[in-house]
């Protein structure tokens, strides 16, 4: 960064309308989008975990705006929120999370991870998504459907299976595969 370009006062820096504190932390952006003008104001904790993002956006299409605390109440992970704004999130002893309640809309997702903590299910407020992985721990297999029932190890966990008509199947990185078409990949260099 050019120091033409830049601004350092009170260990703060400002390029263009963001404001950075001394750790390099986004504090304060500000700016035009199209037709709609925006403000965020960030605060974070000593270890550089979020306490409070406030957005507020002036536009005439549906309000972006939300004044968010966050909240670390879990000893066992905590730099991992328990709560931010009306969301609540639960994890298990590796810390992913299993749960996340919205008391706001009235919603829930609930995760599911196997021993190498990768998704296996993911269900929101009815829809289950399931994820297969080859033995390289790449996903190979993505599908969608409606609830029915799912059991880890034979005992019933609450959320569903489903029968799928949606799904992705990964066979290699090169392609895609969906019920109705596939799609080939084609990379430059390493790109």
């Amino acid at each position: 960064m050019k120091k033409s370009q830049s601004q350092i006062q009170n260990n703060k820096t400002t390029l263009g309308g963001s404001t950075y504190d001394a750790q390099n932390r986004l504090i304060h952006a500000n700016g035009k989008a199209k037709t709609a003008s925006y403000q965020l104001d960030m605060a974070y904790g000593i270890m550089s975990e979020p306490l409070t993002k406030v957005q507020k956006v002036d536009s005439t299409k549906t309000a972006q705006s939300y004044d968010f605390t966050y909240k670390y109440e879990d000893s066992n992970h905590p730099t991992a929120p328990t709560q931010i704004g009306h969301e609540h999130y639960t994890y298990d002893a590796n810390g992913n999370p299993t749960l996340v309640e919205n008391d706001s809309l009235n919603t829930e997702r609930r995760m599911y991870w196997d021993e190498d903590n990768r998704l296996m299910v993911l269900s929101d407020n009815g829809k289950t998504s399931r994820y297969t992985y080859n033995a390289a721990g790449e996903r190979v297999v993505k599908s969608h459907g409606d609830l029915e029932g799912v059991y880890v190890n034979g005992a019933p966990q609450g959320i569903t299976f489903h029968e799928t008509e949606d799904y992705t199947i990964y066979p290699a990185p090169i392609i895609t595969v969906t019920k109705n078409r596939f799609t080939k990949h084609y990379f430059i260099g390493d790109k």
